[in-house]
């Protein structure tokens, strides 16, 4: 079906609330750890009843995805590890390290701008990427921080890999959002069970669990991942297709601001020190830079119209 773009309000408006879900993803990945369910393989059973009703709706509308199943094949590749490295992050580093690491994007999309769609950036791109890295080397080096794990590892590229998953969804606007949605739930499944191998390496210890335990959270998991998770990505992946991607890296701030909060208000191993705290103040100001120097004031699409 095409529809026409959206307005930018509307649009902006379901970013930000959507990505402000995301802020608590860590939730439920603490639950099922509660329920003997640990490591990367939380992260699989959480995002795996996504894929049965996307599996279905796909094959309904079989005809609709054919032509697409390479530029799905690559915008799930993307967007899936995106979001099973940022969970592992979350799970083997905390949750604001992961979150903020996460949110190095602005670099990467200013060096995906130059080389790929070849913009050229002005210089509040590049004062964006140079506050970016120096605040991470700041949230990991504070004085009585953790030290830097696979974790850290993990989430910073997540954001590198979400900022092509973004990319592509932009620049192949026009392919339908099931199955944008269908690879990007299938790679993450499977790309956080990968990386679970690769942590249980590290770690002396692989992550596992039985078919018993996943059949007694499998409400709990379901409830989660296809009513909270499955909307919140799919209002994301189509506003993503209407706004540009700097007002998109600053709407998405919203997960920042409920997952610090969040995470200092529950876990108090969580406390950042004032080094750390620095580094996050610029993390976020390379993401307001970043939204300062693309204009605004155009639509993404140019008023065409997309598939969804």
């Amino acid at each position: 079906m095409l529809i026409r773009s959206p307005g930018v309000g509307l649009a902006s408006a379901v970013v930000f609330f959507s990505a402000a879900l995301w802020g608590v993803y860590w939730i439920p990945l603490r639950f099922l750890e509660e329920q003997g369910i640990t490591g990367t393989t939380a992260v699989a059973v959480l995002n795996m009843p996504a894929i049965l009703p996307l599996l279905v709706l796909v094959g309904l509308q079989l005809g609709r995805h054919r032509g697409y199943m390479n530029r799905m094949l690559l915008i799930g590749i993307f967007t899936g590890m995106a979001i099973a490295l940022y969970s592992s992050g979350v799970i083997y580093s905390s949750v604001v390290r992961a979150t903020l690491l996460f949110y190095l994007t602005p670099v990467w999309a200013t060096l995906i701008e130059i080389f790929w769609f070849k913009e050229k950036a002005g210089w509040p791109r590049w004062l964006a990427a140079g506050a970016g890295l120096v605040g991470m080397a700041l949230l990991l080096s504070g004085e009585g921080s953790a030290a830097f794990n696979i974790g850290d590892v993990f989430a910073f590229f997540s954001g590198v890999c979400w900022a092509f998953g973004a990319a592509m969804i932009k620049r192949y606007d026009t392919v339908p959002l099931p199955g944008m949605l269908l690879s990007q739930f299938c790679f993450t499944v499977t790309g956080a069970l990968l990386l679970g191998v690769i942590a249980g390496n590290s770690f002396g210890a692989a992550d596992a669990v039985s078919a018993e335990q996943i059949l007694t959270v499998l409400p709990q998991t379901s409830l989660i991942a296809i009513g909270i998770i499955l909307p919140a990505v799919l209002a994301i992946f189509w506003a993503q297709k209407f706004l540009l991607p700097g007002r998109v890296g600053l709407l998405m701030m919203s997960e920042v601001i409920v997952a610090v909060a969040s995470a200092s208000l529950l876990l108090p191993e969580e406390q950042m020190n004032l080094t750390e705290w620095s580094g996050a103040a610029l993390i976020i100001s390379a993401c307001v830079l970043e939204v300062l120097g693309v204009s605004d004031t155009e639509p993404a699409t140019g008023g065409r119209q997309m598939s969804v």
